[in-house]
């Protein structure tokens, strides 16, 4: 047999072997492209964390948003009781020695319920303060004092605190209440109100700008009255001037009106 013959089948296998190494080939890079193409990204998933963060972040600031508007809701809630007028509350500690008014000092002033409140609760109960001490609330730009033009032309309606039968802090309290919250038929009448504490009897006086008006003044008198469910007590009414003479005068004060 000669060397070609010996040869041939040789080449064939080596043919058959080249294609079905070829197709081997073939098939791996089919299969690499298909895995190429299903493959996902290495940046996929910390794409979608981050979307999923931003989302996150997003409803977190709505949410900031909704309770800053609740917050401010509620602060405009707060402010929302507003008073006819705008009060200062004033005291002094009048003693013999001293001329009146020149230790008068200006506590607050206050134009909202909530404002009032909080004035209130902070200062001592008026049954605790010393003897000789006088707290005056009146609308503010009237000063407490008979000379101030509001209050000359006026007087004002006064009742004695016995206190084993009323109860001062209550009694006081229900009068600026009336005051400030402007329960009497003519509001602009109404100047302000004092309470003095005293060892021989404690006083609560409202004050009014026209004393000339006796209906108004009755008006007014019997409303007091019955904001602090008075019965059987006897109120008083005295004139500015007509108390500023019989003091120089070192009378006793007779009242305008009663009821």
């Amino acid at each position: 047999m000669s060397n070609n013959q010996t040869n041939l089948p040789n080449t064939k296998i080596n043919e058959k072997v080249k294609e079905k190494e070829n197709e081997n080939e073939n098939e791996n890079e089919n299969e690499n492209e298909k895995e190429a193409t299903h493959q996902p990204t290495n940046n996929s998933p910390k794409i979608k964390n981050e979307e999923k963060e931003t989302e996150i972040q997003k409803n977190n600031n709505e949410q900031e948003n909704k309770n800053d508007k609740l917050q401010g809701n509620e602060k405009e809630k707060v402010k929302s009781h507003p008073l006819q007028n705008k009060w200062t509350m004033w005291v002094d500690g009048y003693t013999q020695s001293r001329n009146w008014g020149e230790d008068l000092v200006k506590i607050i002033e206050f134009q909202t319920i909530e404002e009032f409140w909080g004035m209130y609760e902070n200062l001592a109960k008026i049954s605790k303060t010393k003897n000789g001490t006088n707290f005056h609330l009146f609308k503010t730009g009237i000063k407490p004092a008979w000379e101030d033009p509001k209050n000359i032309n006026g007087g004002k309606w006064n009742l004695r605190i016995n206190r084993s039968v009323l109860k001062l802090d209550e009694m006081w309290l229900n009068t600026i209440l009336s005051a400030i919250g402007e329960n009497y038929d003519d509001d602009d009448e109404v100047c302000g109100a004092v309470v003095s504490i005293r060892n021989n009897g404690d006083r609560i006086a409202l004050w009014t700008k026209t004393a000339s008006n006796k209906e108004m003044q009755m008006s007014i008198g019997k409303k007091w009255k019955e904001e602090l469910n008075l019965r059987g007590i006897r109120l008083s009414y005295l004139i500015h001037k007509d108390a500023l003479a019989t003091k120089k005068e070192r009378g006793s004060f007779k009242p305008t009106y009663e009821i």
